[in-house]
């Protein structure tokens, strides 16, 4: 039997009273930014991370440095790092981060190894550490929290993230966007897991439709802190939960700054409709528009950029934001928010 529900909640946080007129968003069309890179030489270029001063990105079709750090003073490459593979210190499921503390993380989500490697900006060398961590194999996203708890992303568990103290026993936090017993939460609450280490809170969004939710972390324990969660039409069919299809999509990237959570997604109001691709890897129909929220989650402002764009990381101590932009060929900009 086919039970049609729906998701109930307010768009924004807090409560409204009735009659309260919607603030209008403001919209920008005219925002500057400044090129980082021309020399994105990738068939799909994958995650983007920042942290002082070096921009890191993920060459996601590429065996061997699959991983590109680029100092964004001097624009220059410094180095790249990470093999695909079953050796020892190679990956066969990368799981990418940053350390809180200074560097880059690599964990493999099928084997027991974690990689840190820090880069240093004066001779671009490398300084390479492995070791053993605890891997989950329901595992999609990894992060450690600056007082080494580490936190995974687990779509199909019983709460959404696992929580493991550096001391003691893990467990499950958190809540699900939906709730209801589904035998398909591996697919459809897949989404980005980014930290602020600065304000210490991360922040979790879905990509089959419009979910985030701000999280304070703790010693050994995760508190959500806001929540947007707008009204979903969905059914349910022997266990297993289908969208609407006019349902709207999720964020499809997500970076924080010392002030703003922005995320990258269609303004269906300017954009229209997502065209279907002519082919695989189609840029033409990515979003243009930059949604920028404050940490309650009270959308602010939307970017509307002359171009494409795939790929989104953000500076956690100024209020700067990168993207991988399509023009038409794939370049690095960054973004001044302030």
């Amino acid at each position: 039997m086919r039970q049609i529900c729906f998701l109930i909640a307010a768009l924004c946080l807090g409560s409204c009273t009735s009659g309260t007129q919607k603030k209008e968003v403001e919209r920008v069309a005219d925002q500057k930014y400044t090129v980082v890179s021309d020399s994105i030489y990738s068939r799909m270029p994958g995650s983007m991370f920042y942290q002082d001063g070096i921009l890191y990105w993920h060459d996601v079709f590429s065996p061997e440095g699959f991983i590109h750090a680029i100092e964004t003073g001097t624009r220059r490459e410094l180095c790249s790092f990470g093999a695909m593979g079953d050796g020892p210190e190679e990956f066969s499921v990368p799981l990418l981060s940053l350390s809180p503390a200074s560097g880059f993380l690599v964990n493999d989500g099928s084997k027991k190894l974690e990689v840190l490697y820090q880069v240093h900006k004066e001779t671009g060398s490398l300084s390479v550490s492995a070791r053993e961590y605890e891997n989950r194999q329901d595992a999609v996203r990894f992060l450690y929290l600056a007082n080494g708890d580490k936190v995974y992303l687990c779509p199909n568990a019983s709460r959404p993230f696992y929580v493991k103290p550096n001391l003691g026993e893990g467990k499950y936090e958190g809540s699900f966007p939906i709730n209801e017993k589904i035998a398909n939460g591996f697919d459809l609450f897949q989404g980005q897991l980014v930290y602020n280490p600065v304000k210490e809170v991360m922040v979790y969004s879905a990509f089959s439709f419009p979910y985030m939710a701000v999280y304070k972390t703790g010693k050994g324990n995760i508190k959500m802190d806001a929540e947007l969660k707008p009204s979903v039409g969905y059914t349910l069919t022997e266990g297993e939960l289908h969208l609407d299809p006019s349902e709207e999509k999720g964020a499809m990237e997500l970076g924080l700054t010392k002030d703003y959570v922005v995320t990258l997604q269609r303004d269906r109001q300017v954009e229209g409709e997502a065209p279907q691709p002519r082919h695989a890897r189609d840029t033409s129909t990515l979003p243009h528009s930059l949604f920028v929220y404050d940490y309650e989650l009270n959308l602010t402002r939307i970017i509307h950029m002359p171009f494409p764009m795939l790929r989104l990381c953000g500076d956690a101590q100024t209020n700067s934001i990168y993207a991988v932009a399509v023009n038409p060929e794939f370049m690095i900009i960054k973004i001044d928010l302030e």
